[in-house]
Order: C-alpha cells, then sequence, then structure tokens
C-alpha cells in the first residue's frame, strides 16, 4: 500500500512539473512574441517620425522661404536605412516562424503604409526637386522561390549602388485598399515584379547586372 502511494505520490509530481514547465515555456514564449513586436512597433514610429519631421521642415521652408531640396538625401539616406532595416527584421522573424497572426498581419500592413507614404514622397520630390536616386519598388510573394532570390539580388544592388531606395511589398497582403490601388496601377498579376524609378516594370526575376544597367540608364 505504502508503495502504491509512493508512486502516485511521484506520478503526480512529475505532472506537477510538467505543467509548470510548459506554462513557463508559454508564457516566456508570449513575452519574447510581445517584447519583438513592441521592437518592430518601435521601429515603425522612427520611421514615421522621420518622416514627419522631414515634412514640417518643408512645410517651415515653404511658409519662411529657403531651398526646400536642399537636405533631401540627407533625409532620405536616414528614412531608407529605417525602413530596409524594419523590413529585414520583419521578413526575419517570418522565414524563421517567430511570430504570426493577426498582430504580426496589423504589424506588416504599417510597415507597407510607411513603405507607401516614402514611396508617394519620393515621387514627389522627382517631379519638384529633379530626384536623381534610384527608387525601385519589389513585389514578391513570401513562399516564393523566384521571388526569394529576387530579394537577395536586390539586396546586392543595394551594397553596390550608393543613395538608392529600395521598397518591397508583400503581394499576400493585397486586401489592403492601398496594396489593391497600387496592384491595379501597375497591373501585378503574380510575382516577382520590379518597378524601377515609378514607370519602367520588369516582370519576373531580373539578374544583378541587368538591375545595374536599368539603374544607370534612368
Amino acid at each position: 500500500m505504502v508503495r502504491v502511494l509512493r508512486k502516485r505520490t511521484m506520478l503526480l509530481i512529475s505532472l506537477i512539473v510538467s505543467l509548470f514547465i510548459f506554462f513557463a515555456g508559454f508564457i516566456l514564449g508570449y513575452g519574447l512574441d510581445k517584447a519583438r513586436i513592441s521592437d518592430v512597433v518601435k521601429e515603425i514610429d522612427a520611421i514615421e517620425f522621420d518622416r514627419d519631421s522631414y515634412i514640417t521642415e518643408q512645410s517651415f521652408v515653404e511658409l519662411f522661404g529657403g531651398d526646400k531640396c536642399a537636405s533631401i538625401n540627407t533625409r532620405l539616406n536616414s528614412l531608407s536605412k529605417d525602413i530596409t532595416d524594419t523590413g529585414k527584421i520583419l521578413t526575419d522573424y517570418e522565414l524563421r516562424g517567430i511570430f504570426s497572426g493577426g498582430e504580426y498581419k496589423n504589424l506588416k500592413e504599417e510597415y507597407f503604409l510607411s513603405e507607401m507614404k516614402l514611396y508617394i514622397m519620393l515621387k514627389e520630390l522627382k517631379n519638384n526637386c529633379n530626384l536623381e536616386r534610384p527608387v525601385i519598388l519589389f513585389f514578391y510573394d513570401q513562399e516564393d522561390r523566384v521571388s526569394k532570390q529576387q530579394g537577395y539580388a536586390l539586396d546586392a544592388v543595394v551594397r553596390r549602388v550608393q543613395n538608392i531606395t529600395v521598397l518591397s511589398i508583400d503581394r499576400e497582403l493585397s486586401s489592403n485598399p492601398l496594396i489593391q490601388i497600387v496592384v491595379m496601377h501597375y497591373n501585378i498579376r503574380k510575382s516577382p515584379v520590379i518597378i524601377i524609378n515609378f514607370d519602367q516594370k520588369l516582370d519576373g526575376f531580373v539578374s544583378v547586372e541587368e538591375l545595374l544597367k536599368k539603374i544607370d540608364k534612368k
């Protein structure tokens, strides 16, 4: 009888320890997800702050006088770097399956919205300040092998070209109204697709050397 009670006691203790480990792991994982999401939110907030600062600066120049095109490259370099860094964080988390779900999708939509705001701003600068900066808009599918290859090619281009802005849009988020408008405007039917300097559309995979040639012809 004593031996049976000891066995039951050991089983109960093992169950309690297992449940404790399970819930501790769950809470730790949940906390890490929240911390990662918080990091991405901070990055997106930094992008918005830089963009709003630039818009405020332009408004001041328009009202009080000055050259509104004088410091655009400095601002754009900072914004482009913030956008690129945030995009890499999001892509890395998604590829590794670190977190997903509705909250993550909302983060991605906020990020793509920030990208499109910058894209519109770049177009305005091209029209108003004769902006010479190469701009690439890249449509991809997360699970598409060719899209991934194109992403690596674009990373190589960024390393070789100074003052370039590359913005990446996940076509799977086409339910977003703004993304829908952009997809319809450029008639995007599959991925990958690259838009160079707002009007030069390239379907399918484009090599690094070909991209460099297209950029030089801008």
